[in-house]
């Protein structure tokens, strides 16, 4: 699980590194290696594809455990209260030092609050990538959007903490190489056996934008019912069981354990909304289209 982007920002108003300008991936660059989707995407037409962001599969273990740390501190601030501020106002005044507890339970309440509400916030991020206008929407943590020409994103593979890699764009100020924003792909790996399947994720966004749907649409095989309502339970564990290849896996307990923080996260956040605008600047195919895929098609 990695929340670089969200927990902690990204590193912005910097010089692009040399193992960044190594790593990158060149839009006009052919990758030959086999295509994957990793159950991202929401729609698919042949006009633009949308998908979900990085955090969106690992939602719910912020909830969890910032949850569980807010009501233990809250558990000894409301011990607190009870076993120093009555007996103060009794005259006990050696009970000062358990109020002193209570002093300093409430940064960390306060953290833990801050950390809620960074996951309890929209129910994913969607990216949407348009291959008319060649441009890239991307839906903030803030509601707002982010618009850049797929030709003028540096994108490249880019390391994190604790041995992790992303694949993310980069927006560069004029001089070409001062990175302004980032955002990331859902890609994130923490294995080199992992750093080669992000490759053939980005390798279908790619040929999507580069090539068209015909060139991936074969690979797409399901989509996620996530545009219009919340994730349900039942959806959510054919997805785990999904992306783990069975439903017997023994990693996937390590998921249902953190299914309590994704509901309560999921039931509390909001689903986002395009603006006006760049639905505008999205139509699809009038009539039929060939390559259209939503989760209604999901078999």
């Amino acid at each position: 699980m990695e929340h670089t982007g969200q927990l902690t920002p990204f590193p912005l108003d910097r010089k692009l590194s040399d193992q960044e300008r190594k790593n990158q991936l060149k839009q006009s660059e052919k990758i030959n290696i086999p295509l994957l989707h990793q159950l991202t995407v929401i729609e698919f037409n042949s006009n633009w594809m949308e998908v979900v962001d990085k955090f969106f599969f690992d939602k719910g273990a912020l909830t969890f455990a910032a949850g569980i740390a807010f009501a233990g501190i809250m558990v000894v601030n409301v011990l607190a209260i009870i076993g120093a501020v009555m007996p103060m106002f009794n005259g006990d005044f050696g009970a000062s030092v358990l109020f002193l507890l209570l002093l300093i339970g409430l940064p960390f309440n306060y953290f833990a609050w801050k950390t809620l509400r960074k996951e309890i916030n929209y129910t994913h991020y969607p990216i949407r990538f348009n291959r008319k206008t060649k441009t890239i929407h991307v839906f903030r943590q803030d509601g707002s959007v982010l618009n850049a020409k797929w030709n003028d994103v540096f994108f490249t593979r880019m390391p994190l903490p604790r041995g992790a890699w992303d694949i993310v764009g980069h927006i560069l100020d004029k001089d070409g190489i001062t990175v302004r924003e980032t955002f990331a792909l859902p890609a994130t790996t923490m294995s080199s056996k992992d750093r080669e399947s992000s490759m053939g994720y980005w390798e279908f966004i790619r040929r999507y934008m580069e090539e068209g749907p015909a060139s991936v649409s074969d690979v797409l095989s399901v989509c996620l019912p996530i545009k219009y309502r919340k994730e349900t339970l039942a959806f959510s564990y054919k997805r785990v069981a999904l992306s783990l290849g069975s439903h017997l896996h023994p990693f996937i307990l390590f998921y249902y354990i953190f299914y309590p923080g994704r509901m309560i996260a999921m039931h509390f956040s909001k689903i986002p909304q395009w603006p006006a605008e760049i639905e505008a600047q999205c139509p699809r195919l009038e009539g039929h289209d060939p390559f259209f895929r939503d989760a209604s098609m999901n078999t």
